[in-house]
């Protein structure tokens, strides 16, 4: 028994010790303490029983590969929950429900922008400075390798230089702003996608009409709510508007572009199957949607439908969609490098090359796109120089200024100017324009290119 006894008392000794989150109940406290001990401050704002906001609690604040980073900062929670969902708000600590309320005011009051209806987007995260001014922000999903990418960019921000080291495969995320916050459309009564309870009244209620234009809010708030339910419902109405012909297929593609826009990962099986849809107009906006979701789970369906596609129209667009999905995947890279540096149709091989941007921080993307920037011709170096700004590749800086340089190109130079002053910190919707006119896609991209104060948009669609 002692011989068993001793090896037992050695392998408790050193297995790693339980790690949580430090919490701060006291957001007054909390700042102060930041602003003495010069630390950053997050701030975590989610939304009881909301998919989103759940995700968190394990894909975020339970990851030890993340303490590191908690560890340096002040951690102030702030989430959003009515009367009878006490009970089910999630434990920070030892805070109570009146901590939460507390800190969500004085936030909303400080920081974020409430719209007319006094309404914010949640689940959000915003870093402060040890002062308290806003570093950067990311609302809605995130995952543990953009969050990381992010809690390294507000220490680098507010110029801390001992930072952890940087987790494998860390990127940034969709809906980034930096030094900003994002203030919701008027008219958006939620800011949120629907708890499990709310979708299930609207469905019951929408299911004993057939949908038209006037339901466009209650599809727009299904389409942005994270829930398998909401996912199935739609997917069935979309093979139901096929059969309206060609008078309903603007309706089905402008449908489809708001999935891009708003959508978790949970449509990529709604977008499967309609990637070889016989119209290409459709084809195009799935890949377009693909792109902006993002999600690694929907690369091997990319890849088909890439090889699938004879249209070289909708090809550029898929290709996009191949590097979002497959960022930091090398076989992804290869593939891109290939068209990169080998189509012969302009539009396929320069939106590869925009793609590759979404591929970073892999090496072969990175030593594909700093040649092509330095050595390619004509727009090919603008696609580039547009993809190495994309990824916030710090490691292109010293071939735009040498670019900069030696550079005759009127055009180019203001690209490259506005490309370094992302690398700066500065927002990707001022290169959206750009991206527009090399990639010649009339697609918009509104997820990727997040804008502080969303405009021609109407209620709820802004997201």
């Amino acid at each position: 028994m002692r011989a068993l006894f001793i090896p037992l008392l050695t392998l408790s000794a050193s297995a790693p010790s339980a790690w949580k989150v430090e919490w701060t109940a006291d957001i007054e406290a909390g700042i102060a303490r930041a602003e003495a001990e010069g630390r950053v401050i997050v701030l975590a704002l989610g939304v009881v029983e909301e998919a989103r906001s759940e995700a968190h609690l394990k894909e975020i604040y339970g990851d030890r590969k993340l303490s590191a980073y908690f560890d340096e900062s002040v951690n102030i929670p702030a989430w959003a929950f009515e009367v009878d969902e006490e009970k089910a708000l999630p434990r920070f600590g030892d805070l109570e429900p009146s901590d939460h309320l507390n800190n969500l005011a004085v936030i909303m009051e400080r920081w974020l922008q409430p719209n007319a209806e006094g309404v914010v987007a949640l689940p959000q995260h915003v870093w402060l400075s040890p002062k308290g001014e806003v570093l950067l922000s990311c609302t809605y999903e995130v995952e543990m390798e953009e969050f990381a990418w992010c809690f390294d960019e507000a220490l680098r921000r507010a110029e801390v230089e001992d930072r952890p080291a940087l987790v494998k495969g860390a990127h940034p995320p969709r809906r980034l702003l930096l030094g900003e916050v994002y203030r919701l459309i008027d008219g958006d009564k939620l800011g949120r996608g629907m708890k499990p309870a709310e979708l299930e009244v609207l469905l019951d209620e929408v299911k004993k009409r057939m949908l038209t234009e006037r339901d466009r809010g209650d599809v727009i708030q299904i389409i942005f709510t994270d829930e398998d339910d909401g996912v199935e419902y739609l997917t069935q109405q979309f093979g139901l508007w096929e059969l309206g012909g060609p008078a309903i297929a603007p309706i089905i593609d402008g449908t489809f572009e708001l999935i891009g826009l708003t959508a978790s990962k949970k449509y990529l099986e709604c977008l499967e199957k309609f990637s070889t849809h016989n119209r290409a107009s459709l084809r195009m906006r799935v890949a377009v949607a693909y792109e902006q979701i993002g999600d690694p789970d929907g690369l091997s369906e990319v890849k088909k439908a890439l090889k699938k596609e004879k249209d070289d129209e909708v090809r550029a667009e898929w290709v996009r969609a191949l590097g979002a999905c497959g960022q930091g995947d090398k076989s992804t890279s290869k593939t891109l490098v290939r068209l990169a540096e080998k189509e012969k149709y302009d539009r396929v091989r320069r939106n590869a090359i925009l793609a590759l941007g979404h591929v970073l921080p892999e090496e072969g993307a990175l030593e594909a796109l700093m040649s092509i920037a330095s050595e390619g011709e004509g727009d090919d170096r603008y696609a580039a120089v547009l993809a190495l700004a994309l990824g916030r590749a710090e490691e292109g800086r010293g071939v735009m200024e040498r670019m900069k340089e030696a550079e005759q190109d009127e055009e180019l130079l203001k690209l490259l100017d506005r490309s370094l002053s992302v690398l700066d910190g500065g927002n990707l919707n001022e290169l959206q324009s750009s991206f527009k006119l090399i990639s010649e896609s009339e697609l918009d991209r509104w997820r990727l290119f997040f804008v502080p104060v969303p405009e021609g948009f109407g209620a709820d669609e802004g997201r």
